[in-house]
């Protein structure tokens, strides 16, 4: 079937006329010992007309004479029944979780699939001209699917040979093209799950920065960015606020379009990679080191919390040493075993010097990373394409 489209100089492979002798030259070409005409026979609709027996096209476009004329069975490709055994073996092997095929005109079909969680619309063409003409969206996980022979228009990007879904590495390469067209739908700036203790704090900063940086800042994101949203089947129950400004939105996300907290850009409607929008690239590094220096400073206050305890208990052990001291307790243990008598009073004031430097460490350690929590402002820098361009 492939040598036979690949052979073919229209655009439309389902206007091809094969006769029989022309598929058993393919078969021969091909090296295909066994007689597989029987079993392709389903995938085309076969006529007898009269042809020439030379050049195998009517006489009357050739101009031989009527003599030369000759009965032939004539095979038209059927793309329904091709499309139906095709669906089969997709189904066979496990590609997608669910699929199902819808006919759209008798030379293009919709292959409606799920990888996952991800809907993918294929759209599937016999003719060249129709799939040439027709605008894809791949940030909406449209693709394209060729059953005609240009290899060109095969290899642009998110495009696909009928023969590619039959390969053993299809649903990895699938995959893999779902993945980088995700990371490009949405820039992610966090992951989501490890701010539970302060997204409130965050979504805060975020509105702050994009209303400073002159952007319409909306918690409606289903108002602003209605026709977004259910074109590219964004979730608007995991959306944080919608800013816009001229022809430009932006969406602060945490839907599964992406795994982390992300923005989706859209531009005039269509949406377009955020990685390397200047707005969003300056936004993604000043959120990131506002969110590293909190939890800096949350870690501070944990290791405070262990030192205080550390710094306490030696405080504790020189406060009893010195009440001892004052009962005599101490000095009489001390002279009668290890005969101390005029050091007592230098180990007394080195136990005060010890507590005396125990407190000040005590209280650096305990103040600091507090004193840095309270001078802590969520608010970032607005957003100045001049400076960011330098």
């Amino acid at each position: 079937m492939e040598e036979a489209f690949y052979r073919a100089d229209v655009s439309d492979v389902s206007t091809l006329e094969y006769r029989e002798q022309d598929l058993r030259d393919y078969t021969e070409y091909l090296h295909i010992e066994r007689d597989i005409i029987p079993d392709i026979r389903p995938y085309f609709s076969i006529t007898e007309d009269q042809r020439c027996e030379k050049h195998g096209i009517p006489t009357s476009s050739c101009g031989c004479g009527e003599s030369r004329q000759v009965r032939a069975v004539i095979y038209h490709l059927d793309p329904e029944s091709l499309i139906e055994d095709w669906m089969a073996a997709v189904r066979d092997r496990d590609i997608f979780d669910s699929v199902e095929v819808e006919r759209i005109e008798p030379t293009r079909y919709v292959l409606k699939a799920w990888l996952g969680r991800t809907k993918i619309i294929f759209q599937c063409f016999f003719d060249r001209e129709e799939m040439e003409k027709h605008d894809f969206e791949p940030q909406a996980m449209e693709f394209g699917v060729s059953f005609f022979g240009n290899q060109q228009v095969v290899q642009r990007e998110h495009r696909y040979s009928w023969r590619e879904f039959l390969e053993d590495d299809f649903r990895n390469k699938i995959t893999t093209d779902v993945k980088h067209l995700k990371e490009a739908i949405g820039s992610d700036f966090y992951e989501y799950r490890s701010l539970k203790e302060f997204r409130d704090r965050v979504r805060q900063s975020l509105r702050y920065y994009f209303s400073a940086s002159g952007y319409e800042v909306r918690r409606e994101v289903g108002e602003v960015c209605a026709v977004e949203a259910t074109q590219y089947n964004i979730d608007t129950g995991k959306t944080d606020f919608a800013a816009r400004r001229d022809g430009s939105k932006f969406i602060v996300c945490h839907c599964e379009k992406t795994p982390g907290w992300h923005v989706h850009h859209f531009s005039d409607g269509r949406i377009e990679s955020a990685e390397q929008t200047p707005i969003i690239e300056d936004m993604t590094e000043k959120i990131e080191e506002k969110i590293n220096t909190y939890q800096d400073i949350r870690l501070n206050k944990q290791t405070a919390s262990k030192f205080v305890t550390l710094l306490a208990t030696f405080f504790s052990i020189g406060f009893v040493v010195l009440l001892l001291d004052r009962i005599g307790l101490i000095s009489s243990i001390l002279r009668e075993q290890f005969q101390l008598g005029g050091n007592l009073q230098l180990i007394a004031f080195g136990l005060l010097i010890f507590d005396a430097l125990a407190a000040i460490a005590l209280a650096v350690v305990v103040t600091r990373p507090y004193v840095r929590d309270a001078l802590f402002s969520w608010e970032i820098e607005p957003f100045d394409g001049d400076d960011h361009t330098k």
